[in-house]
Parts: C-alpha cells; sequence; structure tokens
C-alpha cells in the first residue's frame, strides 16, 4: 500500500522523515518507538520493534535491593488536614 510520497527533511544537524497520521495509527506507533532497518534489493524497510511487556516479577527479576524502606520513611507532623 502506498499511502504518499515523503521528503527527507533536515532536523539540526540530521535529517528525517515525518510519517503521516494514518501510518502512525495503522501501526499503533508513538514518539520514542524503535525500529529495525534493513536494506534489501535497494530498499529500505522499516519495521517496528514490538515493546515486550514486562510483568512486575519480570521488572524486578534482577533487584538486589530490600522491599523495605531504608532508615525513617516518615518524619514530619501531619499539616492542616492530613491523617496518617
Amino acid at each position: 500500500m502506498t499511502i504518499k510520497n515523503l521528503k527527507i527533511k533536515r532536523w539540526g544537524n540530521g535529517s528525517g522523515i515525518l510519517l503521516p497520521k494514518v501510518l502512525l495509527d495503522m501501526f499503533s506507533l508513538k514518539p520514542d518507538d524503535s525500529f529495525s532497518v534493513v536494506v534489501e534489493n535497494d530498499q529500505i524497510v522499516l519495521s517496528p520493534v514490538k515493546r515486550k511487556h514486562l510483568t512486575l516479577a519480570e521488572r524486578f527479576a534482577n533487584y538486589s535491593g530490600s522491599a523495605e524502606p531504608q532508615g525513617e520513611f516518615w518524619t514530619d507532623d501531619p499539616v492542616g488536614k492530613e491523617q496518617f
């Protein structure tokens, strides 16, 4: 499918291609998403890198610290209508 011809634009010291919203929506792309770039048969092929959703256990698999707060956690008295 051809959306339209895109132009390379100068951005600061580099260059980039602005992707139209319809293309971003079609592939659920967001700013800062990553792509792999492959050159094959004189074509540049961009493929979005799938973000793996990590479980909480996977996110903390290499964590070696304590789960308990270190030292005093709350030292101030309540102010105003605060009650803890």
